[in-house]
């Protein structure tokens, strides 16, 4: 019997993705994969979470299909960042493994109200989780924690103030992030605070195995596109990974703007006690007083040890090859 934790990844490949994958296989026990669409449409994110349990042998882990669209959003696509197939410029046949015929809700549901000890990570919109949430309201109390890649302390990617995973279906996250299933959070504000460039890609195709050919070639393209990248998902699921790489947080409460005209999809984080008197400093890392006393409700991940990320990263691909 493994003691690794036991996971269940909602994810929507996506390079990121890939990259939290290969270090999740590696390190957590990776219950099931569903896929959502995101990065780009479902028809791709589920054939690149196929293709990810493949190319790391483990097609042994199930992977399901949930939602393609928003509960009541646009549709919003990143395929700029990752590509139209969601693998930058790599092209790859169709895995031999196939798709579970279960409805990837459908999975969420029955694994989380027959299991208590596994842990919920989710690296896309969290429109699956929140129609599991809707179809089966025991789950607020059968989850017990959410990895939330999501969402930031401070500024967003998408607009000034949302970050990609919560504009996407900000109608979702406010059913999440409201559940009082407790979540960690791992916002841009942390992963901003890694930076993968063209170097990097040189060190992975030294390493001579599958698996870090495929991870040189699709970060040549997201970090070739601005000279870097913060590989926002593998930042997030290392925090399971390796507690020591997520070195401050902070229990905070946060909503999910769904109504602004401009912060529609911003992670409102109250940091009001958190106010200090360095002018150099948005907020302090500790609290500063209390005062308005909120009930928090996310645990917010605030500063990253970058170094210990890169060698557990490497280390991991690395070990791909010793297999």
């Amino acid at each position: 019997m493994s003691d690794k934790r036991k996971v269940v990844i909602d994810c929507d490949p996506g390079i990121d993705d890939c990259f939290a994958l290969m270090l999740c296989i590696r390190h957590l026990d990776v219950v099931g994969i569903v896929a959502v669409g995101g990065n780009t449409g479902l028809q791709y994110t589920e054939r690149n979470a196929r293709y990810m349990t493949e190319l790391t042998g483990r097609p042994d882990i199930p992977v399901y299909a949930g939602y393609d669209m928003p509960m009541l959003n646009k549709l919003v696509r990143a395929t700029e960042v990752h590509g139209s197939g969601g693998l930058g410029t790599v092209v790859i046949e169709e895995p031999k493994k196939q798709l579970e015929k279960q409805h990837g809700v459908d999975y969420l549901i029955d694994t989380f109200m027959n299991h208590d000890d596994i842990s919920l990570i989710t690296l896309g919109p969290l429109t699956n989780v929140a129609q599991a949430i809707l179809k089966e309201p025991e789950l607020k109390k059968r989850i017990p924690e959410i990895l939330c890649m999501g969402g930031s302390a401070f500024v967003g990617n998408t607009t000034p103030t949302a970050e990609f995973n919560i504009y996407v279906d900000p109608e979702a996250a406010k059913i999440v992030f409201e559940s009082g299933i407790p979540i960690r959070m791992v916002g841009l504000n942390v992963t901003r605070q890694n930076r993968m460039t063209p170097d990097d890609v040189e060190i992975l195709k030294k390493m001579g195995n599958p698996v870090a050919d495929f991870a040189a070639q699709i970060l040549s393209f997201t970090a070739g596109m601005n000279g870097r990248t913060g590989l926002c998902d593998a930042c997030a699921v290392s925090w399971l990974v390796d507690p020591d790489i997520i070195t401050k947080s902070a229990m905070v409460h946060v909503d999910v703007e769904t109504k602004g005209e401009f912060t529609r999809g911003m992670t409102v984080c109250d940091w009001r006690e958190y106010m200090g008197k360095d002018p150099k400093e948005d907020i302090a890392h500790e609290k500063q007083f209390v005062q308005w006393n909120p009930t928090p409700n996310v645990e917010v991940a605030l500063e990253f040890n970058e170094e210990r990320f890169r060698q557990v990263l490497f280390d991991t691909i690395e070990s791909y090859g010793r297999q």
